[in-house]
């Protein structure tokens, strides 16, 4: 490992670094609508990009100041893509900072109704690679592409199923079950009756045309006027493309492993490998009832929870569906092995 100088951050190679790195978060920040409070700023104070881009370069410096240890590891690692950890790394402190009940009700909603679907016995959830989850209320269905714009705002939406067309109406259990399966029923018409398997993401696209999901206040204006909706990202600014450590991911795979107990092992392994209801795993690990594995297995979800909700990649502000997805795999290969051991042993 090389030494680095006290006064690194004075070198034209990491002002360069960081005025690059500066420019990328900005570009995240519009297009994600982060909220420039973060700053100590309001949106309208930002009419030029420079300015903008300014204010952050100087808060990131704060920032690996007061994190100084850490990230100068990465940078004396030889990591050829220590910047995009850098750039990760700060705006998630940045959404840390800014994070408050529902900053993001899309988001929320989107996490709610992923909850209240996995619960339900009257429906079965599906884990896609690389993709969000999908919903059907029949175990054996066939997966569907995601609907397109003019298949979603084909289906009217039931002003009878909900009281008021409103947030706080709509994002409760009981409405989002009966709103889910009115809605699966009218994409299973749309193929002809068969038995499909919806996307999540549409289900909530679909509410969010009839209900408002209004985010924060973007930043207006950028060098040359655009707006946000106008930026066309570069590669590397592309949220699900971000780089990402296979190796850190499968690590944190085995981490969270070694957190369980067998108990929890077990349930979690049949929920989420083998999509058995609560009653099904009740059964299988001869508890007297379907309340017997929901202790373990809601245990083992709080932890994943709490375990995944500051690590980069894999938090809820911070998801990259392709290391979520690889983490997830490792996880279940992990426990399914270890399950078969202790059976073998036993």
């Amino acid at each position: 490992m090389r030494s680095v100088p006290g006064n690194w951050l004075e070198t034209p190679d990491t002002q360069q670094m960081l005025a690059g790195v500066a420019s990328s978060v900005m570009k995240y920040v519009v297009s994600k609508s982060l909220s420039p409070s973060f700053l100590g700023q309001d949106a309208r104070h930002y009419d030029s990009g420079d300015d903008f881009s300014e204010d952050i370069r100087s808060e990131l410096v704060l920032f690996i100041l007061e994190h100084q240890s850490g990230i100068q590891k990465i940078f004396t690692s030889g990591n050829k893509n220590c910047h995009q950890y850098l750039k990760r790394a700060f705006i998630n402190y940045w959404i840390e900072k800014t994070r408050k009940p529902l900053k993001d009700p899309r988001r929320y909603l989107y996490k709610h109704a992923a909850d209240v679907l996995r619960d339900s016995e009257k429906f079965y959830t599906f884990a896609r690679n690389n993709r969000a989850s999908g919903f059907s209320m029949i175990k054996e269905c066939i997966p569907i592409p995601p609907l397109s714009s003019e298949d979603i705002h084909e289906i009217n939406f039931p002003d009878h199923l909900v009281a008021r067309l409103e947030y706080e109406s709509v994002n409760k259990k009981n409405t989002l079950l009966m709103l889910a399966a009115y809605f699966w029923n009218q994409i299973s018409q749309m193929w002809g009756n068969k038995p499909v398997c919806v996307d999540l993401r549409d289900f909530i696209n679909w509410i969010c045309l009839y209900v408002s999901v209004t985010p924060p206040i973007p930043v207006k204006r950028l060098t040359g006027g655009k707006d946000p909706w106008e930026l066309t990202p570069e590669h590397c600014q592309k949220p699900d493309e971000i780089y990402f450590d296979p190796e850190l991911v499968r690590k944190w795979a085995r981490n969270f492993a070694n957190r369980l107990s067998q108990k929890e092992k077990a349930v979690f392994i049949l929920r989420h490998e083998d999509d058995l209801s609560l009653k099904e795993i009740a059964r299988r690990l001869g508890y007297k009832g379907s309340s017997g594995p929901k202790y373990p297995l809601n245990h083992a979800e709080n932890k994943l929870r709490f375990f995944l909700r500051d690590l980069p990649w894999l938090s809820p502000d911070d998801l990259n569906e392709e290391a979520f997805s690889l983490f997830r795999d490792t996880l279940l290969l992990i426990l399914k092995l270890e399950t078969q051991n202790s059976k073998l042993e036993n």
